[in-house]
């Protein structure tokens, strides 16, 4: 128990001087709620996401920050939350619904022309800084289809997706994107 106490302690003081340095020490985890019937992502310091049912972690990819994750029907979801800081950003000095715009512009534009796909614009919401894309076609080896939301909430940029399934329908992967932004967790 003692040493539990020391590592949490060490733990707390790096953040805290990684903080007060600039740097920023992010911190991840899941958990699931069996009560609730949820699963918790968390990015410290940048929000929780509490995803419906049961999802188990799958693999990071460190570049597009998403935590990939499955459920018992094996439908796959990334979820991206961080900073407002991309290569097309790189100040964060855009925010708001004018960054989700460049957002979708920028990461739509290098799945066309680096890999010959196809969008979809689905739905824009100024108001709560969001819209919801759709990647699809045909791509070696075999069919792509992902849904995407991207949204942005105070400098916190959240993206997230499901990719190719036929175990939801489309209102019903608008629906669960939407829910999973709306309900967000700001720290």
């Amino acid at each position: 128990m003692r040493s539990q106490t020391i590592y949490f302690i060490l733990i707390v003081s790096y953040f805290l001087s990684s903080c007060a340095t600039q740097k920023v020490t992010v911190l991840t985890g899941v958990d699931y709620d069996e009560s609730q019937n949820r699963t918790e992502y968390f990015v410290m310091p940048y929000g929780t996401v509490s995803i419906p049912g049961k999802w188990n972690k799958k693999h990071y990819n460190s570049v597009s920050r998403q935590q990939f994750f499955t459920n018992s029907d094996s439908v796959e979801i990334a979820l991206a939350i961080g900073d407002n800081k991309y290569e097309f950003n790189p100040n964060g000095a855009v925010t708001g619904f004018e960054f989700v715009k460049a957002f979708y512009e920028w990461d739509a534009n290098y799945f066309v022309e680096s890999h010959g796909l196809n969008t979809s614009l689905i739905e824009e919401d100024s108001v709560n800084h969001y819209l919801i894309w759709r990647l699809f076609g045909d791509k070696k080896p075999g069919k792509f289809d992902t849904y995407f939301l991207i949204g942005e909430k105070k400098g916190t940029v959240s993206s997230f997706s499901i990719t190719l399934t036929d175990k939801w329908s489309t209102p019903e992967k608008i629906k669960f994107l939407k829910e999973l932004f709306l309900f967000r967790k700001q720290e």
